[in-house]
């Protein structure tokens, strides 16, 4: 994992997680891509991605199907020069890279890594499979703290996908945020708030929220086929999350006002 720290100057900050474009499968949304990137050009915000930004599947993998493959981009080396095309415009405002579950079986198969090259490429952070974010508000001198990963589950209810973003506290407890990736879903779950006594012997509460990373691989395609189909998987809401911060003083403490909103 990477743990990194980014100052900000402003008073609020917008954020926009971006993964599970599965570059490369025909299913790939690639209109609804080209949306998060001009919403990203287009406004003060910064980004990070979540992984699996091609499909990257081969022929020597037991998930290939020859029906399932864009053949303008047929192999990872393609997806990959193509995702690097695409980020370039937006790599100024890009915190890092996470590695997904198709990327990282390239490294563990063919001592590859697809993600670090890009990372390096674009002279961006790379953050392995999941990374610990601190932002420091610097007017506020407040760090609000947010752990990712991009996740790792077979789940097919929403409950299970949502279980699994839960189990991210258990790893890193009473951060501010949580975001998971590769469940192919979008939306901000249920919060949840854990108690403290602070140095004045006060009870204060700790809101943390759970947020699924969105994708843009989609099912059920006039005309072609893919493994969504065949496990009869539910249609996911694609697109990404946009996650607006905001510190809000109090009288012994700074909150934190997080608004939600989506971009499709």
């Amino acid at each position: 994992m990477r743990i990194q720290r980014y100052i900000v100057n402003k008073n609020k900050l917008v954020l926009v997680p971006f993964g599970d474009l599965h570059w490369g499968h025909k299913n790939c949304d690639k209109d609804m891509v080209y949306n998060v990137i001009k919403f990203i050009q287009s406004n003060d915000c910064y980004w990070f991605g979540g992984g699996d930004y091609g499909d990257a599947i081969i022929p020597v993998d037991r998930r290939f199907d020859f029906r399932s493959m864009d053949k303008e981009y047929k192999t990872p080396q393609e997806q990959y020069n193509k995702v690097e095309e695409l980020f370039r415009p937006i790599s100024k405002k890009c915190l890092g890279l996470l590695d997904g579950n198709h990327d990282i079986i390239h490294w563990k198969m063919h001592a590859h890594n697809y993600v670090e090259d890009l990372s390096r490429r674009l002279e961006v952070p790379y953050l392995t499979i999941d990374a610990y974010m601190r932002f420091y508000f610097k007017k506020y001198r407040v760090n609000f703290d947010l752990y990712t990963h991009h996740g790792w589950t077979g789940a097919r209810t929403k409950g299970g996908k949502i279980n699994r973003i839960y189990d991210l506290e258990a790893i890193f407890p009473m951060l501010d945020a949580y975001i998971m990736f590769h469940i192919h879903d979008l939306g901000i779950v249920d919060k949840k708030a854990n108690l403290y006594v602070d140095s004045n012997m006060e009870i204060r509460d700790k809101v943390s929220y759970f947020i699924m990373g969105g994708g843009f691989l989609r099912g059920y395609v006039k005309n072609q086929v893919s493994y969504i189909e065949e496990k009869t998987y539910r249609p996911s809401v694609l697109g990404s999350p946009i996650l607006t911060i905001e510190p809000i003083r109090g009288k012994r403490t700074v909150n934190f006002k997080v608004e939600y909103s989506e971009v499709r």
